[in-house]
């Protein structure tokens, strides 16, 4: 994956809004509510039945985007395994201070290497890496369903078809497809083993996820988990196969075709 430069405090404020519009949206089509409570959950839109749905767009979708305390004090992540502690060594080789950092790069960079292959060593377990999986997405089971739409975020709203997949059936056919390694150098600049990369076996083993350390201005020394949205969507549609339109622009896939009920 190519690094990307950090993103704008304008584009941020863009995609927040249009991430509004489209749980807006996405809640209208299916009778169903915006969760007004807390910001940080998943929990974007109730449903008719009290059932929860991770609405997402964009051309990526964050897992995580946790600081140092976030692993202190998530009980479902410490729970699992090494993974918090050994996220806490990655974010505690880089110094307070971005200043710092920016002197010291080579010397954090060698010193990232070693808990990234930690990191990655833990995530090679399949029931650690499940785990993860269900916690990034689905807050470890209390959001019931992800709803996605694939697609431009200029495209108008009346036009946008949303996508619904179970949690069951979207961490299941991860696991079939996805598998984690540390990232290689590509050029001289760059240095081997500084994140966790996710590929995918339906993609002939490219790249479609990752854990990385950010040292942008906005999120400096906070660990990341993104997912590529478009080879997320045709894994679970790959593994699930076409989905039913109970309700108009919107597709259930799978166990959501059956647990989902529209209003009559």
């Amino acid at each position: 994956m190519r690094k990307k430069r950090a993103m704008t405090s304008k584009v941020a404020s863009e995609k927040k809004i249009a991430g509004h519009l489209n749980e807006t949206h996405f809640a209208s089509l299916i009778d169903g509510e915006v969760n007004k409570g807390d910001p940080k959950t998943k929990k974007d839109v109730i449903d008719k039945q009290h059932r929860s749905h991770s609405v997402k767009g964009g051309d990526w979708w964050q897992g995580f985007l946790y600081k140092r305390s976030r692993f202190e004090e998530n009980t479902i992540f410490q729970g699992l395994g090494e993974i918090a502690s050994i996220a806490i060594r990655c974010l505690d080789v880089f110094p307070d201070s971005r200043e710092e950092y920016q002197k010291r790069k080579p010397e954090v960079k060698f010193g990232l290497q070693a808990p990234m292959r930690d990191l990655f060593k833990e995530l090679k377990k399949k029931k650690i890496l499940k785990a993860v999986l269900e916690k990034s997405l689905f807050e470890g089971g209390e959001v019931n369903y992800l709803s996605c739409y694939i697609g431009q975020a200029k495209d108008q709203v009346e036009d946008k078809i949303f996508h619904v997949f179970h949690k069951d059936d979207l961490i299941n056919s991860l696991m079939q497809y996805i598998y984690p390694e540390n990232s290689k150098a590509r050029s001289r600049k760059q240095t081997d083993d500084l994140k966790v990369v996710f590929k995918s076996r339906l993609h002939k083993n490219s790249n479609m996820a990752e854990i990385e350390v950010r040292t942008d201005k906005s999120h400096y020394r906070t660990l990341r988990f993104r997912l590529n949205a478009k080879k997320t969507f045709e894994i679970a549609k790959n593994d699930l196969g076409d989905g039913k339109r109970l309700v108009p622009q919107v597709l259930f896939y799978g166990k959501a075709s059956k647990t989902f009920k529209p209003q009559s």
